[in-house]
């Protein structure tokens, strides 16, 4: 847009210099001068043409490379698609909700050099603090170098939509395009989108709207078949569905102390203490217990869903969550 700007004002100055010329050369010489100016004109011509050239060229340069950087966008969109597939991404009102790729979060990568991104990217390494963790570490997508089948332009690719996500780096955000590229091409992982976006990692919330009062044990992981993500101890029911007001206890049967401390957004990898909404602040011994009343804030903490994640500061993979309605 600033390469078409100045070109429009080269050619208005190049217009009023030959428009200055040609009064001169028409209205105050004779026939002898008229040929001294008409060779200046000239001169003059293609002297204010050659920036004027110069500015459209790099206008064009700077238009082909933004289209080569939107179809690499759009290219690792298209990648993303049919490497990252587990749990990757959830779709809410046909928009990408937290995304991640190999358990990291758009938010780490910001943070990281173009290659350490690259690592990531090509060598298959998976974030040891994700909660969900690969079944098969072989279905993590890697390069072809390693054994994967990302080729370089792949990870080009890829990195090119990571990068789209940090609006210094990129106006257009590649996962804007997600939603309905897959469902022209990939209905089935849209539909897995979808219903991760309504139930999210931990399942479909247990309905409690009811109960004016709700408990939730910390077990050790196994105790009466319960089972979790943490060898530390778990949460169950891990993911309920209350309303404001509702009285929560935490009960703690397991054989550790833990913490209860609300997460100040989604990210569950390297999670943010919201202690404004409930943080138990000291550790919850063997037998203790723990209690908050719901409230509007927490309701309003995370406004496009209204779920509240929370774990335990000793043990950070221990999560679970509340899924709050008025």
């Amino acid at each position: 847009m600033v390469n078409l700007v100045q070109a429009a004002v080269g050619i208005i100055i190049l217009l009023v210099v030959v428009g200055g010329l040609l009064y001169i050369f028409y209205s105050k010489t004779n026939a002898v001068e008229k040929t001294g100016f008409g060779s200046l004109i000239m001169l003059a011509l293609v002297a204010l043409m050659i920036p004027v050239f110069w500015i459209v060229e790099g206008g064009n340069q700077a238009q082909a490379t933004t289209n080569q950087q939107n179809l690499a966008i759009q290219r690792g969109m298209q990648t993303y698609a049919q490497v990252c597939t587990a749990n990757c991404f959830a779709i809410v009102n046909n928009k990408v909700q937290n995304p991640t790729y190999n358990g990291y979060t758009m938010d780490y990568f910001t943070k990281v050099t173009d290659d350490e991104l690259r690592r990531i990217i090509s060598g298959g390494v998976y974030n040891p603090k994700a909660v969900n963790q690969p079944a098969n570490a072989n279905a993590i997508p890697k390069a072809d170098t390693y054994g994967g089948a990302l080729l370089s332009n792949d990870i080009d690719y890829l990195m090119a939509l990571i990068r789209s996500t940090d609006p210094k780096n990129h106006e257009k955000n590649g996962f804007d395009g997600l939603p309905d590229y897959l469902q022209a091409n990939n209905t089935t992982l849209y539909n897995a989108a979808v219903t991760y976006g309504k139930e999210g990692q931990f399942g479909a919330a247990q309905d409690m709207t009811k109960q004016s009062n709700v408990t939730i044990n910390i077990v050790d992981p196994g105790t009466n078949g319960v089972t979790c993500q943490s060898q530390s101890g778990c949460f169950t029911p891990i993911n309920i569905q209350i309303k404001v007001g509702t009285k929560i206890t935490w009960v703690n049967k397991s054989k550790l102390a833990h913490t209860i401390v609300a997460v100040q957004g989604q990210d569950i990898a390297q999670p943010k203490p919201a202690s404004q909404i409930f943080d138990s602040k000291k550790q919850i011994a063997s037998g203790e217990s723990f209690t908050y009343t719901v409230t509007q804030d927490a309701y309003n903490l995370n406004s496009d869903t209204h779920r509240l994640l929370y774990y335990c500061s000793i043990h950070p993979d221990m999560v679970a969550q509340l899924v709050i309605s008025q």
